[in-house]
């Protein structure tokens, strides 16, 4: 009895299935392309090694804080590692797997030049 089911379970499934060209690619494989990163920069790593937290400046200058358990506003992309002086980010498993890590520059212990930062020059006149 069960074999007489299944003969009529599989006869009725097979009249739904539609025919598929073997040499095109499935449907539901397309590959979706990740959100591009071109502009984005990593501003800090905060945190101790067990809890370290990233923040990245968009090219609008939005700034997203980033922690590895925390979901990526950025489409296509997950956290594979954060590090003390970089972050790196992964597609996953598609069609072309892409990975970019972004790295802080300078030494940990560099400091902004008194120019750069604004600041007058010892000596300079300020009514000048």
């Amino acid at each position: 009895m069960r074999a007489k089911w299944l003969l009529l379970w599989l006869s009725a499934a097979s009249l739904y299935a539609a025919p598929r060209d073997p040499f095109q690619p499935l449907a539901s494989s397309l590959c979706v392309a990740p959100t591009a990163l071109t502009g984005w920069r990593l501003q800090g790593v905060l945190g101790r090694a067990a809890a370290l937290r990233a923040w990245l400046v968009s090219p609008q200058g939005t700034i997203v804080k980033i922690a590895p358990a925390d979901p990526l506003p950025l489409s296509g992309w997950r956290v594979s590692a954060i590090a003390p002086r970089s972050l790196t980010l992964t597609t996953g498993s598609g069609c072309s797997p892409q990975m970019i890590t972004f790295s802080l520059k300078g030494s940990a212990y560099a400091q902004d030049n008194p120019l750069s930062a604004g600041e007058p020059l010892a000596g300079a006149d300020a009514g000048e």
